[in-house]
């Protein structure tokens, strides 16, 4: 392959990603919350029922108002939350140390538009309210408005922290202050490339891809990418070894490595596919949108990686440039004897092996799946401490 084509297949196949996502958009995934009830449970044929019923189109948040010294409210706090929010009046306790108020919101609200809203109750409640009444906004939309809300920026962390680790890992095997940067810049294009492919084929295929896929997806294209690169790029520095034209090592290694690469990307592929017989919606939407992201992977490290690889030639892998004749690396080492090892005896080594997975597998049977609406929080949100607070005093 030389330099000018590999210049025209890498310009191509830029060219031809960056229409691919200008056609088919962004979109608004990355903003939507998990869609996990399916539409055949109890609770979604009721929330469709719901809506021929008179107010059905909105639904109730609860303001709880307690005082921020724990002592009963007075009557002056209790008109202090009814001037703020006008309605129907507060609900006090029966101990006298907090009251209750419905928020009616509008049922359509969803993702970072019932976000929005519910920041404006919370901003409403601490500026319209006194300094010693504290104000928590919980119920259905507050949960779904923080559960949306943890997926703001998530993205972007997933990614910053998944390209570090990745970047880190090229540097560390190849020793190289500039090799990594390669592999490294194919695989963040294939990985905005891949999130707009995903999200597009979810989409046709009648599925809601929201922010948790897409972040899910971001962190195996990186590390499934990555993996591929690190197998073309030992093959081709191992080839480099054996021939003076960097053009006929890169063309052998890609003939070599690309049959494990391809067959490593469809059993991945193959086995996100099965999440489609999943009863939740997200989980369905997840398994289309991370195997059209990890194909993408494959082609980029295929056809892309390639192409740039070949542009620098030898003096990419400085200042441990490989030499023609020197010992391969894969000739020695413990890597090598575990191959070996595995290849004198490779039935034993599956049964044994099969064996310990299946082993190790035993303890899924005792495994709590799932987790409350109380649970899906690492932090403390003000959903959950609004329905402590509800709870504790509304029993």
């Amino acid at each position: 392959m030389s330099r000018r084509f590999s210049w025209l297949i890498a310009l191509v196949i830029v060219i031809a990603s960056g229409a691919l996502m200008g056609l088919l958009g962004g979109g608004d995934s990355a903003e939507q919350s998990p869609v996990a009830v399916p539409p055949a449970s109890e609770s979604a044929r009721a929330d469709v029922l719901r809506r021929d019923f008179p107010g059905g189109d909105q639904v109730p948040a609860i303001l709880v108002v307690t005082r921020t010294d724990d002592g009963n409210l007075s009557p002056a706090d209790v008109g202090a939350v009814t001037t703020a929010f006008p309605g129907p009046p507060p609900q006090v306790s029966e101990d006298g140390k907090a009251a209750l108020t419905v928020i009616p919101l509008s049922a359509d609200l969803s993702g970072f538009d019932l976000t929005d809203k519910v920041k404006e109750l919370r901003a409403t409640a601490a500026d319209e309210l006194p300094d010693d009444l504290r104000a928590q906004v919980t119920g259905g939309p507050a949960f779904g408005a923080d559960i949306a809300n943890s997926f703001s920026g998530a993205n972007f962390t997933l990614l910053a922290v998944t390209a570090a680790v990745v970047a880190l890992l090229l540097i560390v095997t190849y020793r190289s202050p500039v090799l990594w940067l390669v592999p490294l810049l194919v695989i963040a294009f294939a990985d905005r490339v891949g999130s707009v492919v995903g999200a597009a084929v979810a989409e046709a295929l009648g599925m809601s891809p929201d922010g948790s896929a897409s972040g899910i997806t971001s962190v195996l294209v990186f590390g499934a990418g990555t993996n591929y690169a690190l197998l073309l790029i030992s093959r081709y520095r191992e080839e480099l070894g054996r021939t003076h034209s960097h053009h006929d090592a890169l063309d052998t290694a890609v003939r070599r490595a690309g049959p494990a690469i391809i067959a490593s990307n469809a059993t991945v592929v193959l086995a996100l596919l099965t999440l489609l017989f999943a009863s939740s919606p997200s989980t369905r939407s997840l398994g289309v949108q991370a195997a059209a992201g990890l194909v993408v992977a494959a082609v980029f490290v295929l056809l892309v990686l390639p192409s740039a690889l070949n542009l620098f030639g030898r003096k990419l892998f400085w200042p441990f440039i490989p030499e023609v004749g020197a010992t391969p690396l894969t000739d020695s080492g413990i890597w090598h004897r575990v191959a070996a090892a595995v290849a004198r005896r490779p039935a034993r080594v599956a049964v044994v092996s099969i064996g310990a997975l299946a082993l190790l597998c035993t303890g899924l049977f005792a495994t709590p799946v799932g987790l409350s609406q109380t649970e899906q929080f690492r932090v403390q949100a003000e959903s959950v401490s609004g329905y402590d607070t509800l709870a504790a005093h509304f029993p």
